[in-house]
């Protein structure tokens, strides 16, 4: 069977491309490796869906050209997804500039957009494995399950390999090289980190607001701030996620990474304010004074890292013990070791070369009516909708454009 447009992925990006161009009157066919479509939007936003933020920066958004995006973002962003969903009769909300669908429920996303589908003149094939696609003349060809298919043009909307189970396995990147495009080094993002020190097991499952600062090598290469979630095996919470990509990095060029943490950032006075307790509290063992300021695990665990008992008395503490706790809890330093796979990261960092498609169409430079979108693209945003509203962004782009 031949169309104007074959789409190889039913995730976001693949059923926003698939919308617009049947929109545009092209008959279009979406191929999607899964039992059903938009398995992996029911996942996101911890099962809410997080579609995109109020907010936007120069720094929402890595890659190799980590300008690449903002352009196609002007076209359609926030205000255009919001009146692409309403004019589907899917109403968004707003919670601190993120933005969600009002159901709060991922499954109406997904559900829309099928429905929306559903309503086009557009053929959806399920459990589809593409084997291999390629461009004869002017027709490109796709094949798999002992079938194939044929279209002037194809977008791949495959994803990248985070979240394998939900359907994104990297196939999209064989897809692309088939294609002789260029893949960057890629690697999980926005995901938890692996450090080193016994002292992890006694905190984990402590939540504390912290300031965070990276080194690679003794260099700051990131800062960020927000609740830090300590587990046994490291780190994790959002800002862990969105200093994730600049530790990876450099831990994958073999560079010593270390997390600071200060534990109270907001206590600016927590020297002075720590004396001034101690004329009131000298009654409590050391543990019990400081459990006045932070979490008692977290406690605990500054007294093992400085091999310091914890039951004494406080007013027996030294000088240089009371000063060296209080420097703990300023600079918390946590080796990094190692960080989760990709069944773990909401986002894989690196992908096909922004520099070889079109800024502002996502065709291909070196095949024309080849285009390429989402996840599988040099793209990855931070925390907060930004991943999302790309995938939305980029398969409008290039469903308007054929």
């Amino acid at each position: 069977m031949k169309y104007d447009v074959i789409v190889i992925g039913g995730g976001a990006s693949g059923m926003m491309a698939a919308i617009t161009a049947a929109v545009n009157h092209r008959k279009v066919l979406l191929l999607e490796r899964m039992d059903k479509l938009g398995k992996k939007i029911l996942a996101t936003g911890n099962g809410r869906c997080n579609l995109s933020n109020g907010y936007l920066d120069e720094n929402s958004y890595r890659g190799t050209l980590p300008h690449f995006p903002y352009g196609m973002i002007q076209e359609f962003g926030l205000a255009e997804l919001i009146e692409f969903f309403e004019s589907l009769g899917m109403l968004m909300t707003e919670q601190g500039g993120y933005y969600y669908p009002a159901s709060l429920q991922a499954s109406t996303v997904a559900d829309t957009l099928i429905g929306r589908i559903r309503s086009l003149p557009i053929d959806v094939v399920t459990e589809f494995y593409v084997e291999r696609a390629q461009k004869k003349k002017e027709t490109f060809y796709v094949y798999g399950n002992g079938r194939s298919y044929q279209a002037q043009h194809l977008i791949l909307a495959a994803g990248g390999c985070a979240q394998e189970k939900l359907g994104s396995d990297g196939s999209g990147y064989r897809l692309a090289k088939g294609f002789h495009h260029k893949i960057t080094d890629t690697f999980p993002a926005l995901v938890a980190l692996e450090a080193n020190g016994n002292y992890l097991k006694q905190i984990a499952g402590v939540r504390n607001v912290c300031d965070l600062t990276v080194r690679a090598n003794g260099e700051v290469i990131a800062r960020q701030q927000g609740e830090v979630q300590f587990t046994k095996y490291g780190i994790s919470g959002i800002p862990v996620f969105q200093i994730s990509r600049f530790a990876i990095d450099a831990i994958r060029k073999k560079k010593k990474v270390t997390v600071t943490l200060n534990l109270m950032p907001e206590m600016i006075t927590l020297e002075e304010t720590a004396r001034s307790f101690l004329k009131c509290c000298g009654y409590k063992t050391a543990e019990e004074f400081f459990q006045g300021f932070l979490n008692k695990k977290l406690v605990y665990g500054l007294f093992t890292r400085l091999k310091i008992d914890p039951g004494q008395p406080v007013t027996n503490l030294s000088e240089k013990d009371f000063m060296r706790i209080l420097a703990l809890i300023r600079e918390f330093p946590v080796e990094i070791s190692g960080y989760k796979g990709y069944d773990m990261a909401q986002v894989t960092a690196g992908g096909v070369s922004t520099k070889e498609v079109i800024q502002g169409s996502l065709e291909s430079k070196i095949l024309p009516g080849l285009y390429i979108v989402g996840e599988l693209l040099d793209v990855d945003g931070t925390c907060g909708g930004y991943n999302l509203q790309w995938a939305f962004t980029s398969g409008y782009i290039a469903g308007s454009r054929i």
